[in-house]
């Protein structure tokens, strides 16, 4: 619940939008009606059956509507998956019903509202020109707009982590403790709706070091943070307890660390998903007799462990690879099962030249960043904590979602440079074809595009 003084930071930071200049107001306003008419009308025809991955948080979620349970009787348990996409879905159906559209119809308002989230931190970050250009670039990005189609978690966990990112901006740069604990109660939604974003406060923390070129930030400050850090952990508390007693060890989160490190890495790993991850021994025991959640993911996260220690420059190669698959993957197949041919801006040599070219401004925008502004080190740490974590793992397309609204920063922050500094032009607009003709060579290679 938002305090009286979280809510006036609130009231604040939304009289600042309002001041800005009328054609900038009604710019983003447009935008966002225009991006939320293109996932309405893109989820009004769809009509698919949850599969694979969305049938399990579907069937997840209709147990806890119906039954009020996470126990799902099945060999993964309550504790495989986070918590936070199956409490968002059960809710959902228990008040509306066990209908789709009327998901997809929030995912979308989430996914929208999650591109006002970018607007709002390239203004904290840079200004008000950044901030709109990353605004309408990320308006273009057609899998924002495909997975508010879809039960996975990526629509509710970008818009929990970015308003997360935004709030401890806005705590970090106005000093007010109401946005560090409105950060840490997102941050710890996030983690609930995905793990993966445990560490993002670490990574927001170094970037508030290297903002103020020093550790030594103010006592106060360390204050705040330790209250934020107190609040995340009061939210993921509940969930860790409810684990310790079912499972009657100590499980955070989920257990899926295990399995997913297994099948990346192991003897017949390729930097892919391969259904070869089944013939291993470490899978077998695993998968046999009528072991835990955490008993599974112990021995799969052991055998995936022991296989890097004793392949470290496999591992390092596979792990390079992936990365780069990282940066030139856009074919994802979760694209044509789920009818994107339907969104307007959808073809896959423009998605694939799009995804190219932000990359490759990205990078350009990193390089920037270190060279000539410490502030604008904030997407690059977020958007490389992403790339680096998954990269351990194996590629799925979806994976890199979560980088992409600081990929985006990023690029509308080199346009900006472009703009300011004109002589730029050239060396940058080189940078920017050369990369993108890698980044093609890459997805070739890889079999990624």
């Amino acid at each position: 619940m938002l305090t009286k003084s979280t809510t006036s930071a609130v009231e604040g930071e939304w009289a600042l939008v309002l001041r800005r200049p009328s054609w900038s107001m009604v710019m983003i306003v447009l935008v966002l009606l225009v991006s939320l008419w293109m996932r309405l009308e893109y989820i009004s025809g769809l009509d698919v059956k949850p599969i694979s991955d969305m049938g399990d948080y579907d069937q997840r979620a209709v147990k806890l509507a119906e039954e009020g349970t996470f126990v799902t009787g099945q060999e993964h348990g309550a504790t495989y998956r986070a918590p936070g996409y199956v409490l968002f879905l059960g809710g959902l159906y228990d008040l509306f019903g066990h209908k789709y559209r009327m998901v997809y119809g929030v995912q979308s308002l989430l996914s929208v509202a999650t591109l006002f989230a970018i607007y709002l931190i390239g203004r904290r970050l840079f200004d008000s020109q950044v901030a709109l250009l990353a605004l309408l670039i990320g308006a273009l990005y057609v899998p924002f707009i495909g997975y508010s189609g879809v039960l996975l978690t990526e629509s509710l966990f970008l818009a929990l982590f970015t308003y997360a990112l935004y709030a401890f901006l806005c705590g970090a740069q106005d000093g007010k403790l109401s946005w560090y604990l409105l950060a840490g109660a997102l941050f710890g939604l996030a983690a609930l709706t995905r793990s993966v974003a445990l560490l993002l406060p670490v990574i927001a923390v170094i970037w508030l070091m290297l903002a103020a070129k020093t550790v030594r930030l103010p006592r106060p400050t360390w204050g705040r943070l330790g209250l934020m850090a107190l609040v995340m952990a009061a939210v993921i508390a509940p969930w860790t307890i409810r684990n310790a007693i079912e499972q009657q060890q100590f499980v955070l989160i989920d257990t899926t660390a295990g399995l997913n490190l297994l099948i990346g890495n192991n003897d017949y790993a390729d930097g892919i998903f391969t259904e070869k991850i089944y013939d291993l021994p470490a899978f077998h025991n695993a998968m046999a007799g009528d072991k835990s959640d955490t008993e599974r993911d112990a021995i799969m996260k052991d055998a995936g462990q022991a296989w890097i220690l004793n392949n470290p420059g496999q591992f390092a190669g596979l792990t390079w690879q992936r990365f780069q698959m990282y940066l030139s993957a856009h074919k994802d197949w979760i694209a044509d099962p789920y009818e994107w041919y339907r969104i307007p801006l959808y073809s896959k040599p423009f998605l694939a030249r799009y995804q190219w070219t932000l990359m490759s401004l990205g990078l350009v925008g990193a390089v920037l960043a270190c060279w000539r502004d410490r502030q604008a080190l904030l997407p690059v740490l977020i958007a490389g904590y992403f790339l680096g974590t998954i990269s351990i793992f194996f590629v799925q397309t979806r994976y890199q979602l979560p980088a992409m609204p600081f990929i985006i920063l990023l690029a509308a922050y080199v346009l900006r440079y472009l703009w300011t500094s004109p002589r730029a032009l050239v060396p940058i607009v080189a940078a920017v074809i050369g990369l993108s003709w890698w980044l093609e060579g890459l997805a070739a290679q890889y079999h990624v595009m």
